[in-house]
C-alpha cells in the first residue's frame, strides 16, 4: 500500500514536470493556429464575434504562459505542490472549450474551405494533445472529447452525406486518440518508474562509493578536499623540522594557526558544496603565499596550520599580513561572490616553545585571543594571552553556579528629567566572585556565548520587576529599565515570560522599559519585530542602548517603533568638542522619528547644562548618582520625593 502511494506521488510529480515542460510549444502552436483561423476567414458579418473569440483565446494562452513561467521559476520544493496539475488542466480545458466553441458558434457561416480548415486544425490539436498531455490520462481524454465531439455530433446532424461521414470520422478519430493517449500514458508511467528505480540504484551506489572514499581518506596522508596535509600527516612531516632545530641545522621556525571568519555562515546559507569550494580556494591562496619548504595542513573544518622556517618577527608578520590580505579577496562561487577574513595566531620556536604540539597550542591561544578584533587580525603569542584565556575559562566555569550561589545581584541607577526629577531606574547586573567585582564587560559576553544569558536574563527581569513593584509604593509612575540580550529574543518563551512577570507583580506594561543594543539591527528583522510588537501591545517600551557606538539603522528604528534612544556616553564625554554635533543631530532626528532621547554618562555640571540647552529631556550618569544597591535606591527615591515641592 505504501509503495502504491509512493508511486502515485511519483507519477503526479513527474507528470507535472512533463506537462509543463511540453507546455510552451503547445501554447505557441495554439496561438498561431487560432490567429490564422480567426483572421483568414473573417468578414463583416462575424468580424466582432471572431475578434472577441480570438481575444479570449489569447488571454487564456497568456494566462497559461504566465503559469508555465511561474512553474519554471519555482523552487524544487514549490514544484512538489499538488496545485500545479489542476491549474494546468484548467487552462488546457478552457482552451479546448474555446476551440469547440469556435466550431459550434460559427458553423452556420462556414464555407467549405473554412469547414475543412477548422476540421484539420481541431484534429491536429487533438492529435498533439494525445502526445503532449499523455502524462495525465484524464486530461488527455477530456481535452480530446471537448475539442472533437461537439463538432462531430453537429456534423452528424446535418443533411449532407459528406458532413455526416465527416462527423462519424471525427467520433472514430476521438476514440483512436483516447486509445493512443492511454497507451502513451502507460509507457510514460513505466519510464518514470524505471528512472526512479535507476535513481535509487545510483543513490545506493553513491553511498557505497562515499563510504569507500571516506575509508581511503582516513588512511591517506592528504586532505581529500584541499590536497594539503591532514592532521596525522602534518604531525609526522614536522618531526623532521623539529629534529633539524635540535641538531642546529636551522635557527628556528614558527607555527601559524589560521581560522576563517564567517565560514560557518557560508556552510549554513549556501550549502556544504559552496563551503568546499571556498576551502579549495583558500588552500590555493595559501599555496601561492608560501614557499615550497612551508609545510601546510588543513587542521580541521576551517582551520589551517602552517610551519614556516623563519623565527624573526618582522618577516613572519609580513607573511601573515600578506596571507590575511590574500584570504580576504572575493571568492567567485559561480552565481555568487563571497568574502571572508582570517585570523592568525603565531607561536615562534624557540622564543615561545620548542615542542611542536606546544607551539600549536600557543598559536591557537593567540588566534583565539585575536578573534573578532578587527582590523588587526594577526597576533603573536605572549604569556598575557594565555593568562587571559585561562581567566576566561575560570570565569566561564564559575558562571555555571553563580546564580545558584547568589553571587549575582542588581544595582539601580536613576534616570532623571531635565529638572532633576527621577523618572526611572536602570537595573544593572553585578557579579562578585572570590571577593572581587567582575566587570559586566567580562562576564556578560561569556554568558551570551554559553547561552546562560537566557536563564540569568529571566532572573534579572524578575528581580527588577520585584524592585519596581516596591518602588511604586513611593512613586506609582516610576519606571524600570532592564537590559535584554539579543539571544533572549530568540528564546521561544521570552515574550510569555515578560507578560507573566508584569502580571505577577501587577505592573502596567508602560512602566517596563526593555533596553537593547544596536546589534539588534544586524539580525533577522521579521523575527525580532514580531516579538517587539507583541510586547508593545502590552504597553512595554523599548529603548536602544549605547546609540552611535555600533551599527544603526534609522529605518529599523522607525519600523520597530523604538520609544527611547540612549546616546552613548562617549559622545557625552566629548560634548564640549565634536560630541555636541552628534547630540544635536540625534535630538533633531528624535523629533522626526518620534522617539525620546536619554543621555548616558553625564558626569559634570557643564555636560548637564549643555544637554539641557540641546533640549535633551532625560539624563543618566554619576553626576546624578552612581548605581546603588536596592535598599539605597529605595531611600534615594524616598528622599527625592520628600524634597519635591507639593
Amino acid at each position: 500500500m505504501t509503495k502504491n502511494v509512493e508511486h502515485s506521488e511519483l507519477y503526479q510529480s513527474e507528470g507535472a514536470k512533463l506537462l509543463y515542460n511540453n507546455s510552451l510549444p503547445g501554447i505557441l502552436i495554439t496561438f498561431i493556429a487560432s490567429t490564422v483561423l480567426a483572421f483568414t476567414f473573417i468578414d463583416s458579418h462575424d468580424f466582432q464575434a471572431k475578434i472577441t473569440w480570438w481575444i479570449v483565446m489569447t488571454l487564456t494562452l497568456s494566462a497559461r504562459f504566465i503559469d508555465t513561467f511561474m512553474w519554471i521559476k519555482s523552487s524544487a520544493e514549490r514544484k512538489r505542490s499538488k496545485t500545479w496539475v489542476p491549474r494546468f488542466s484548467l487552462g488546457c480545458l478552457i482552451t479546448a472549450v474555446l476551440w469547440s466553441a469556435y466550431a459550434v458558434i460559427f458553423y452556420q457561416t462556414f464555407s467549405v474551405e473554412e469547414l475543412s480548415t477548422t476540421t484539420v486544425i481541431l484534429a491536429a490539436m487533438a492529435g498533439g494533445a494525445s502526445s503532449l498531455l499523455s502524462a495525465n490520462l484524464l486530461l488527455a481524454v477530456a481535452y480530446n472529447i471537448i475539442i472533437l465531439m461537439p463538432m462531430s455530433i453537429l456534423l452528424i446532424m446535418q443533411d449532407e452525406q459528406y458532413r455526416i461521414n465527416l462527423g462519424g470520422l471525427g467520433i472514430c478519430f476521438t476514440l483512436i486518440m483516447i486509445i493512443a493517449a492511454a497507451r502513451t500514458t502507460n509507457y510514460i508511467k513505466e519510464a518514470i518508474l524505471l528512472r526512479y528505480r535507476n535513481k535509487k540504484l545510483v543513490s545506493r551506489m553513491e553511498d557505497t562509493i562515499r563510504k569507500r572514499t571516506q575509508q581511503v581518506y582516513e588512511i591517506s596522508n592528504k586532505d581529500s578536499l584541499t590536497g594539503l596535509y591532514n592532521r596525522t600527516a602534518f604531525l609526522a612531516a614536522v618531526k623532521s623540522v623539529e629534529q633539524d632545530f635540535k641538531q642546529h641545522h636551522i635557527e628556528g621556525y614558527s607555527i601559524f594557526f589560521i581560522d576563517l571568519d564567517g565560514f560557518k555562515n557560508i556552510n549554513d546559507t549556501l550549502g556544504h558544496n559552496a563551503g568546499d569550494d571556498v576551502l579549495v580556494n583558500i588552500s590555493g591562496q595559501l599555496k601561492k603565499c608560501n614557499t615550497a619548504d612551508t609545510i601546510m595542513c588543513r587542521w580541521g573544518g576551517d582551520e589551517f596550520i602552517l610551519l614556516v622556517k623563519e623565527n624573526q618577527h618582522q618577516p613572519i608578520n609580513a607573511l601573515a599580513q600578506h596571507i590575511t590580505t590574500a584570504l580576504s579577496l572575493p571568492i567567485n562561487l559561480g552565481d555568487q561572490t563571497v568574502t571572508l577574513n582570517a585570523t592568525i595566531g603565531i607561536a615562534v620556536c624557540p622564543e615561545h616553545a620548542t615542542s611542536i604540539t606546544r607551539l600549536i597550542q600557543l598559536a591557537d591561544i593567540a588566534m583565539y585571543s585575536q578573534k573578532g578584533k578587527y582590523p588587526e587580525r594577526v597576533a603573536f603569542y605572549n604569556l598575557d594571552l594565555e593568562r587571559n584565556l585561562r581567566h576566561k575559562i575560570m570565569l566561564n566555569e564559575a558562571l555555571k553556579s553563580a546564580l545558584h550561589h547568589q553571587q549575582l545581584r542588581l544595582v539601580y541607577q536613576p534616570i532623571v528629567d531635565c529638572t532633576g526629577q527621577i523618572i526611572s531606574f536602570e537595573a544593572l547586573m553585578r557579579w562578585r566572585y572570590q571577593d572581587q567585582d567582575i566587570s559586566p564587560v567580562e562576564f556578560i559576553p561569556l554568558m551570551e556565548q554559553s547561552g546562560r544569558i537566557v536563564e540569568v536574563g529571566s532572573w534579572v527581569l524578575e528581580e527588577a520587576c520585584k524592585a519596581l513593584a516596591k518602588m511604586r509604593q513611593c512613586n506609582v509612575d516610576i519606571c524600570m529599565c532592564v537590559n535584554i540580550s539579543l539571544i533572549q529574543f530568540y528564546d521561544k518563551g521570552f515574550v510569555e515570560n515578560v507578560k507573566r512577570v508584569i502580571k505577577r507583580y501587577d505592573i502596567p506594561g508602560h512602566l517596563l522599559h526593555l533596553e537593547v543594543t544596536e546589534s539588534i539591527f544586524q539580525t533577522e528583522q521579521m523575527h525580532i519585530n514580531q516579538k517587539v510588537s507583541q510586547l508593545q501591545q502590552c504597553g512595554v517600551k523599548f529603548s536602544v542602548d549605547d546609540f552611535g557606538s555600533g551599527y544603526s539603522s534609522l529605518s529599523v528604528i522607525q519600523n520597530m517603533n523604538i520609544d527611547y534612544i540612549k546616546i552613548d556616553r562617549s559622545f557625552i564625554q566629548h560634548i564640549e568638542h565634536k560630541g555636541l554635533s552628534i547630540v544635536q543631530a540625534v535630538m533633531n532626528m528624535s523629533q522626526s522619528l518620534n522617539f525620546s532621547v536619554i543621555a548616558e554618562g553625564v558626569e559634570t555640571e557643564i555636560q548637564r547644562k549643555m544637554l539641557v540647552q540641546c533640549g535633551i529631556p532625560y539624563m543618566q550618569g554619576y553626576y546624578f548618582s552612581p548605581p546603588m544597591e536596592s535598599h539605597d535606591a529605595w531611600e534615594y527615591l524616598n528622599n527625592a520625593l520628600s524634597k519635591t515641592p507639593n
